[in-house]
Formats: C-alpha cells, structure tokens, sequence
C-alpha cells in the first residue's frame, strides 16, 4: 500500500486540477459571452445571463447606464487580452462560493490600454458575472 500512496496522490492531483481547468474555462466562456452582449449594447442579454448578486442591485436598464458612463468615452473595443485569473471561495459582499477573478487588458478605439476586471460565480451550476470593474 505504501508504494501506491504516490500513485494515488498523483491521479487526484490530475482528476482535481482538470476539474479546476474545466471550470475555468467554463467561467471564461461566460464572461466573454457577457462582454459580447456589453460591447454589442445588448445590455438587457448582459443582466439577464448575470448573476442574483448584480442583478438585485441594478436593474437592466441602469447596468447599460452604468456601462455607458464607464466608457462612454472609449469607442469600440478593437482587443481584449486575458491577463490573469484567479479563482476564489469569497468577495467582499459577496456570500461564500465559488468565484473567479479575470483581469484583461482591453484596446478600445479612443482608449489604448483599459484594464478590465470580470468577476463570475458559480450559481445554480452556472456561471454568472457578478461584477464588471474598469481601471
């Protein structure tokens, strides 16, 4: 038994972070298609695929005002780069789950380098953005 320990240990290593991989990439599925829907002004899509957390607070209507504000200067996105992800149990605010935390460096036609931070969480099997920060 003492021989197999490594073995096993390695195959749960495998088995959980390909888990967690799947998971990411589900999560970023999600949020590139809400940046989709935010960039083409589909905001009512935007708030309906979001999570209960942004929801409550904002209804559609302010999300796009909210989105327009933010970048009512910026003109259209020409490239968005994933820069980080991080995956996290809690936010601020926020209750206990499963979060992730995706930076990108954004080019927009008037803007040339905007930081953008999408924060998803796990909801009912899903993946909904809960937050949307710009630097």
């Amino acid at each position: 038994m003492p021989k197999l320990m490594p073995l096993i240990t390695a195959i749960l290593l495998f088995v959980f972070s390909t888990s967690a991989h799947s998971h990411t990439d589900e999560a970023e599925a999600a949020v590139l298609a809400w940046l989709e829907a935010i960039d083409s002004g589909q905001f009512e899509q935007a708030w309906e695929a979001s999570s209960t957390i942004l929801q409550v607070p904002l209804s559609s209507n302010m999300l796009a005002r909210t989105i327009n504000a933010a970048r009512r200067d910026f003109g259209a996105v020409e490239s968005r780069r994933r820069v980080r992800v991080i995956r996290e149990t809690s936010m601020p605010g926020a209750p206990i789950g499963d979060y992730a935390v995706f930076t990108f460096q954004t080019r927009f036609e008037n803007k040339p380098q905007i930081t953008e931070t999408i924060t998803p969480h796990l909801e009912e099997g899903a993946w909904r953005v809960s937050g949307y920060y710009i630097n």
